[in-house]
């Protein structure tokens, strides 16, 4: 489904799906000043039926979303639901609420630069991680330790024996093997045998992870901008939305305790992000 600009001059109408009220104003009145600041016009905002665009907020919404058949702009939503979404042809991109695992990786290297081996446990669901990661790990001089295990019961009797070859964990974005069930395990575990770990979310950092990698409020915001001007100036060469991917806005969260105890070269976010994104 393309959308014309001609079509409707007046402004972008646009509809807000996911999240309770509050959250829906919030995230609508920044957006809006967002896209105004970028010269996209005035919003108004829409039943998902009757809008030009729907953002849908996580997985649930994103779903409920494609059966309006409106271009779809997904935040927060899990990758294998974006895929398969945009796998079966509909009009929607999505920003995946999984760290992307290429920046995790780079964040431990920049943390720990004395680190060599770095630890990979991946469940059926993340498997994909090991070989996205591969690459790059090469490129930053690491050698990928990889686990694969069937579930979270298999991860903690093979946690134990991994981590004495690795320098640092790298935690993916796997709720089945990394939630607040299993947090506590993962943690102490890891703390001890001296192994640090990087990510998977803010609530292992935390619990005690040394950094990781996420998405604000404002970066959601920023990102949704992006997509809707690329889109918008896109449309007049019959342009589509972008495959569903990892957000390229991002901040960085640090537990400084943890980082120190661990002795990290750089805990300072702001410092970290500027040369994340350099990197990228």
């Amino acid at each position: 489904m393309l959308w014309s600009p001609a079509a409707h001059a007046d402004g972008l109408r646009l509809a807000i799906m996911g999240g309770d009220e509050a959250f829906q104003t919030r995230f609508g009145s920044a957006l809006a000043e967002e896209l105004k600041a970028r010269g996209q016009g005035e919003v108004s905002w829409q039943a998902p039926r009757r809008s030009d665009l729907i953002v849908a907020v996580g997985d649930d919404a994103f779903r409920r979303a494609l059966s309006h058949q409106r271009p779809l702009i997904g935040i927060h939503v899990s990758r294998d639901v974006a895929l398969d979404a945009y796998t079966a042809g509909c009009s929607c991109t999505a920003f995946f609420s999984e760290a992307d695992p290429v920046r995790q990786l780079w964040l431990a290297r920049r943390m720990f630069p004395s680190a060599q081996r770095v630890g990979l446990i991946t469940g059926p669901h993340s498997a994909w991680v090991a070989g996205l990661l591969q690459a790059d790990a090469e490129a930053a001089g690491l050698l990928l330790v990889h686990e694969p295990v069937a579930d979270a019961a298999e991860m903690t009797r093979r946690l134990p024996r991994l981590l004495p070859r690795v320098d640092v964990l790298l935690a993916v974005g796997d709720p089945a093997l990394y939630s607040p069930d299993t947090a506590r395990t993962v943690l102490l575990t890891s703390y001890r045998q001296g192994r640090p770990v990087i990510g998977p979310d803010e609530f292992f950092v935390q619990a005690g992870s040394v950094a990781t990698t996420y998405s604000t409020g404002a970066d959601m915001v920023a990102q949704v901008a992006d997509t809707i001007s690329r889109f918008r100036h896109r449309s007049a060469s019959r342009g589509r939305l972008p495959p569903p991917d990892f957000g390229g806005r991002f901040s960085v969260r640090v537990n400084e305790h943890v980082a120190r105890t661990y002795e990290a070269a750089l805990v300072d976010e702001a410092a970290l992000e500027a040369e994340l994104e350099a990197g990228r």
